[in-house]
C-alpha cells in the first residue's frame, strides 16, 4: 500500500503536490542544493516570510517525509534534496494517473 499524498488540483506549481511553505522551500532546496534555516529564511526574501520556527518544522517535516536530507552542522542542520526536482514531479503525476485509471477505467 502506498503513502497517501497531498493533491490540489486547484493550486499552482508544485503547490499542487504539496502545502505553499512546502513548495517554497523545496523550490529553494533544489535550486541551491543546500540549505540551512537561516539561508532558507534569506531567500524566502521579506515578503511573507514566515517564522524561524515554522521554516526550521516545514524543512524537518520535509526530511521526515524523504524529500530532505539533514544532516547536522553545528548547533543547526544542512538540508540537501534527497530527490530531484523532475523525478519528483514524474512520481507525483504517475500516481495521480494511477489514481485515476485504478478508479475510472472502464472495465469490461
Amino acid at each position: 500500500m502506498t503513502k497517501p499524498f497531498y493533491f490540489d488540483p486547484t493550486a499552482e506549481g508544485l503547490a499542487v503536490f504539496m502545502g505553499p511553505t512546502e513548495a517554497r522551500l523545496m523550490e529553494i532546496a533544489w535550486e541551491h542544493q543546500s540549505l540551512t534555516v537561516k539561508q532558507a529564511l534569506f531567500h524566502l526574501g521579506d515578503t511573507n516570510k514566515p517564522a524561524y520556527t515554522t521554516v526550521m518544522t516545514v524543512l524537518s517535516r520535509l526530511a521526515r517525509k524523504g524529500f530532505l536530507t539533514r544532516e547536522r552542522d553545528g548547533r543547526g542542520f544542512v538540508y540537501r534534496p534527497k530527490i530531484q526536482r523532475e523525478e519528483f514531479i514524474e512520481s507525483r503525476v504517475r500516481m495521480v494517473t494511477d489514481c485515476l485509471k485504478r478508479n475510472f477505467s472502464r472495465k469490461s
